[in-house]
């Protein structure tokens, strides 16, 4: 018996061992060039796209462990196996009550108790629909504003439970004639004392829907990733006019974003090129960019402004190793593509 087991174990190997060696000899022959394959269905549009001088983007080491001492030491899980793809958490000023809507589209709520700890509403107060909630705030009239990466710009009344569509689009015209005035993947936002809202729209890849039912964001930002396309934008939507407008465009996956206390600049993760960029919106240098910190020791995705005035940057992992290859070998095609045009 354990003989015939053995000799079925060993043709199933074998059996598997060639499909895997014509797999990894065909990737050799496409990745060195000697094999050129055509492209499944006929392109669209002629495109070719060379990378800034400062690419490839490379993480530095990290002055203190990405597992924060401090954090280990203080940080608390909240709503383990109760809670499910709650990307950014909202306090209510008024009462500390935390927001949180979920990746299925429900909107939960948890109150502060006396002794410090949190307490679950187990019974959603709002259901968005199909979509997906990343980042989201509260205004100057206690409404919840949320970037939806199917809907775009979401507003939910906190006292009736209404919900509006603030915008979905871009009004006038494009910064780019690559750029679609539909707004996809809004991610992050913040708001600015007069009202206006400034917020991101990560890529022009739209999540598709997982098993589960949710919208998988994760996936989009992979597949982004390969591209090496600089899609993502910075939008302004401005509630007394109804008006919403292009800030800034080409990043390589615009995140998390912050407004400074005057109004006089934008903070905004640019995720695949592992930095913070500065804008500024007022002055004599208005409309220009700079790097705030590059060579961040992990993929950036969230920001938020800090009690003393510094801003908080989270990072979900360290930078994969096939991030460092893909954009090192994109950068060489560019270069080779650049010397011969």
């Amino acid at each position: 018996m354990s003989t015939d087991v053995s000799v079925c174990v060993h043709t199933a190997l074998r059996h598997v061992r060639l499909p895997c060696a014509v797999l990894l000899l065909g990737w050799l022959l496409v990745d060195t060039g000697f094999l050129k394959l055509p492209l499944p269905h006929p392109a669209h549009q002629h495109h070719i796209h060379l990378w800034p001088p400062e690419a490839p983007w490379l993480p530095k080491a990290p002055e203190a462990s990405l597992l924060n001492a401090l954090l280990q030491q203080h940080a608390v899980r909240l709503f383990e196996g109760q809670l499910h793809g709650v990307e950014t958490v909202t306090v209510d000023p008024a009462n500390g009550r935390l927001l949180l809507p979920d990746k299925w589209g429900d909107v939960y709520t948890a109150v502060l108790l006396p002794n410090g700890t949190y307490s679950l509403n187990p019974k959603a107060i709002a259901q968005l629909g199909p979509g997906r909630v990343l980042g989201n705030k509260l205004d100057a009239d206690g409404n919840l504003v949320m970037c939806d990466v199917l809907k775009g710009l979401l507003r939910l009344n906190l006292t009736d439970h209404s919900l509006e569509q603030l915008t979905a689009r871009v009004d006038g015209p494009a910064v780019q004639s690559t750029e679609d005035s539909s707004i996809v993947y809004a991610n992050s936002l913040d708001i600015a004392g007069n009202g206006s809202i400034y917020f991101t729209a990560s890529t022009d890849i739209l999540p598709a829907r997982a098993r589960d039912g949710s919208y998988d964001t994760g996936f989009a930002w992979v597949l982004n990733n390969f591209r090496a396309l600089p899609r993502g934008r910075v939008l302004a939507h401005h509630p007394h006019t109804r008006n919403t407008q292009v800030v800034a465009s080409g990043f390589y996956y615009s995140d998390g974003i912050a407004i400074s206390e005057d109004s006089s600049y934008l903070l905004v993760v640019e995720t695949d090129a592992l930095r913070v960029v500065k804008i500024w919106l007022t002055g004599q240098q208005a409309g220009k960019r700079e790097v705030l910190i590059d060579s961040l020791p992990g993929l950036p995705a969230g920001l938020s402004k800090s009690s003393d005035g510094n801003y908080w940057v989270s990072m979900t992992i360290p930078v994969p190793p096939y991030s460092s290859l893909v954009t090192q070998k994109l950068e060489a095609c560019s270069q080779s593509v650049g010397s011969s045009t």
